[in-house]
């Protein structure tokens, strides 16, 4: 198994989806899933944590804290993590 590291860049991307394909291994035989969590930052790392607990994703397979443009509407001072899970396909 090959490992690729890369740097994040904050002018990489404004939307989410390119961040997302960095921290994501398409899965032919599954269908994508794109979780968001909006909110406080503090309060997006504890329900990504949480979420750990549970075993539904390691806390690494979350990008960063991204920027976001006009179609996703946030408050000041709130921030937005995403993952993608897969499913088996139907």
């Amino acid at each position: 198994m090959q490992f690729q590291c890369f740097v994040a860049s904050d002018n990489l991307a404004t939307t989410p989806e390119p961040l997302l394909q960095l921290y994501s291994v398409t899965k032919p035989d599954r269908e994508p899933v794109k979780i968001l969590i909006i909110g406080s930052q503090s309060a997006v790392n504890t329900v990504v944590y949480q979420l750990h607990h549970h075993r539904f994703a390691e806390p690494f397979e979350w990008t960063k804290f991204l920027s976001v443009d006009q179609s996703i509407q946030i408050q000041p001072g709130e921030a937005v993590k995403a993952l993608i899970k897969y499913l088996p396909s139907s």
